[in-house]
């Protein structure tokens, strides 16, 4: 069988027994192309840098499998790039770094960073044509 987006994997194997990681916080970087999540599991929690054509939210969980990333219990095009333990001054930092109006108004209908945003999709919904 070929493996590919969209493949449930739950479904195909039954019950698998995978760390999942719960998205709590999210921002996209227009400069890099690149993400950050805010993810916990128990009494663990993470900033997880990545790239990828899906753009993790909050609520959103997260799975490694040797198949690949699931999201949702779907698997994804996503490649982490770094996990880095988390602090609230690690993450402010970020939050201010990244540049993007979407990571304060995720409800934003123009954007004035979009014709130099190198996010091939805009993570919330603004088109160059906005």
């Amino acid at each position: 069988m070929a493996w590919g987006k969209g493949i449930d994997i739950i479904n195909y194997f039954g019950e698998v027994n995978l760390m999942e990681w719960k998205i709590n916080h999210t921002l996209a970087c227009p400069k890099t192309g690149t993400s950050f999540a805010q993810i916990s599991s128990s009494n663990l929690r993470l900033i997880l840098w990545y790239r990828g054509d899906y753009f993790l939210r909050e609520g959103n969980i997260v799975a490694t499998s040797p198949f690949g990333v699931i999201v949702n219990d779907r698997i994804t095009e996503i490649e982490f790039i770094h996990a880095f333990p988390f602090t609230m001054q690690l993450w402010e930092s970020f939050k201010t770094n990244t540049d993007c109006p979407g990571n304060q108004d995720p409800l934003i209908t123009k954007c004035s960073k979009r014709p130099h945003c190198l996010l091939q999709n805009c993570p919330y919904g603004v088109t160059a044509k906005n």
